[in-house]
């Protein structure tokens, strides 16, 4: 016998759907029109804290190291832009197809010094690092912008390279620091020229939420959870030891958001699945490009003088009491693990 059903009972849930879609639908157009008014206060800071616009006399040397893709190359093709191609701008990396495309993508230099070049390296290994910093501090005498954007995002699983660190933490943490303390005399005397010296990593100012300080380096105690909570703790204690032993030195936390950088086009399927959903439910998502709009403001604009800044999104300066203040204790047993850990072992 067939079930009669009335003609009124479906009607709600379309209702409620479309209810529901025509709020998303604003709630969305909402959040880009905030985006593309934070966009054009960020250009026009960029355009005025440029560089090109300074009546400076040297060309910047600035490298990207992970600046093949996703954040790290929306602020390189931002800084070329910017700075007119000006500048000599070196994108390490391991993808060389990538780089050379985004350099015939830059203004044509046309001021004395300033040129663009890609580096190989695979940043995975210290090895492959130190070997890199010593051929770059043979062919540049100063450094003025070192951007560290390097990560993996193929897998949640635990992953170590033949050196023995866990792949993600060599990339996002380890790598980084390698990179900063290898160049830094090239910064020192960028800075002791009285041009600018800054350091910037994009990563997740004020994350992080404790570190086993019984297991650093989580050789033991790994799992992705474990490692979204303690590394942007390692980064903002890091970069504090860091500041302390070069206060010339400007040192630059960045916290870019939710970004469709592509970086998980070859990751697993279960991370991909996990990317898009997420992009789809956070309305805040930018592209590459715009986020390297507002990440380069934080490095020209907002952070300005020597020290530790720690910025958002947005490139504004993160509320005082945002980042955990180390002690002198906590910095001292980082920096020794840290150090250990990125130090190559002669065979």
């Amino acid at each position: 016998m067939d079930r009669y059903i009335p003609k009124d009972f479906l009607h709600p849930l379309p209702v409620g759907l479309a209810v529901a879609t025509a709020v998303g639908l604003t709630a969305y157009a909402g959040v880009r029109r905030a985006t593309k008014r934070r966009l054009a206060v960020a250009q026009q800071a960029n355009t005025k804290f440029a560089p090109s616009s300074h009546t400076s006399s040297y060309v910047p040397v600035a490298i990207f190291v992970g600046g093949t893709a996703g954040i790290g190359r929306g602020m390189a093709e931002a800084f070329a832009k910017y700075t007119k191609g000006n500048a000599h701008i070196i994108i390490i990396g391991r993808n060389e197809q990538a780089a050379r495309a985004i350099i015939s993508s830059f203004p044509k230099p046309t001021a004395k010094g300033a040129k663009h070049e890609f580096v190989y390296c695979d940043a995975r290994l210290m090895k492959n690092i130190e070997q890199t910093t010593k051929e770059l501090l043979a062919k540049v005498q100063r450094i003025n912008f070192l951007v560290l954007s390097t990560m993996d995002a193929s897998s949640f699983s635990k992953v170590d390279t033949e050196e023995g660190i866990e792949v993600k933490m060599a990339l996002i943490y380890y790598s980084r620091f390698k990179f900063t303390t290898d160049l830094a005399p090239a910064l020192q005397m960028a800075r002791k020229n009285g041009e600018d010296a800054k350091v910037y990593y994009v990563a997740a100012p004020g994350w992080g939420k404790y570190i086993n300080w019984e297991d650093l380096g989580l050789r033991k105690t790994y799992t992705f959870s474990t490692l979204r909570a303690q590394i942007p703790l390692y980064q903002d204690i890091i970069l504090q030891e860091l500041a302390v032993r070069h206060r010339s030195l400007t040192f630059i936390h960045a916290g870019p958001g939710v970004v469709k950088t592509g970086l998980v086009s070859k990751a697993s399927l279960h991370t991909r699945v996990f990317h898009q959903l997420l992009y789809f439910f956070y309305p805040w998502t930018k592209s590459y490009s715009e986020s390297g709009e507002f990440m380069l403001r934080a490095l020209w604009a907002t952070a300005d003088r020597p020290g530790v800044w720690s910025v958002d999104e947005y490139g504004n300066e993160l509320p005082k009491g945002t980042i955990h203040v180390a002690t002198e204790d906590e910095r001292r047993k980082l920096w020794e693990h840290t150090v250990e850990v990125t130090t190559v072992k002669s065979i």
